[in-house]
């Protein structure tokens, strides 16, 4: 885990992570609409203490007024299949407790190790296909798309487990805590790391060991989520 070529990915490491199922693709706006629509998004019980202080009003949202409803959502549900973004880690995590209790699992955010080993295998390829960045494989900066795609429609975007949109298209949220580094600027308050790329991310920045820190209640048009189960 990590690598050199940036201070956050160091030092490298080697980590062990036991048994889990990733799901294929981010979750899209179609999966995120039940949870809308049903009002089960407005259930305190999904909602960590700290998730429903955010989502109450109790704590920042940074301007945003509609906490029931990803940011920009009436324009996102003209597009169903791609990958929900707008959230902030707290709906992430709501919607995981809702969903595991619909299906009767443990379904929860990835922690940062696990998506790390499920983009980048057992070899630490720079890449979720390998180690040479190749702009057409993933929706990044570089291959010009310049907005989301739906989920999982470039089919080169793949680790070696089948799982897709891990170097591009959206960044996803992870379980983990950031510890910012020293003299890091940062925004107050706990972080919470994200992984993987987006159409808004350079080849860099979407490297499978690249790193972010965000305070768990931010949001953007391109930072979504994707689900893990655990294997009982």
């Amino acid at each position: 885990m990590g690598s050199r070529f940036h201070w956050r990915e160091q030092p490298a490491r080697l980590m062990q992570v036991g048994e889990f199922q990733i799901a294929q693709v981010p979750v899209t706006v179609s999966q995120y609409s039940v949870f809308v629509d049903s009002k089960a998004v407005k259930d305190k019980q999904w909602w960590s203490s700290q998730g429903w202080e955010w989502f109450s009003g109790h704590a920042d949202a940074w301007g945003r007024e509609d906490r029931a409803a990803p940011d920009g959502w009436e324009a996102q549900l003209k597009r169903p299949f791609r990958a929900v973004t707008g959230v902030s880690a707290f709906e992430a995590e709501a919607y995981c407790a809702w969903l595991g209790k619909l299906k009767n699992r443990a379904v929860r955010l990835p922690t940062e190790e696990e998506w790390e080993y499920a983009a980048r295998g057992d070899d630490s390829r720079a890449f979720p296909w390998g180690d040479e960045f190749v702009a057409t494989f993933a929706n990044v900066v570089e291959s010009e798309h310049l907005a989301l795609l739906d989920a999982g429609s470039l089919s080169n975007d793949s680790s070696l487990f089948g799982v897709l949109d891990m170097c591009g298209n959206v960044q996803q949220w992870t379980s983990s805590a950031y510890t910012p580094f020293p003299k890091e600027v940062v925004p107050p308050g706990p972080l919470r790391v994200a992984r993987g790329g987006s159409f808004n991310d350079t080849a860099f920045g979407a490297r499978t060991s690249y790193r972010r820190g965000y305070p768990p209640g931010f949001f953007f048009p391109y930072l979504g989520f994707r689900i893990v189960v655990s294997v009982v």
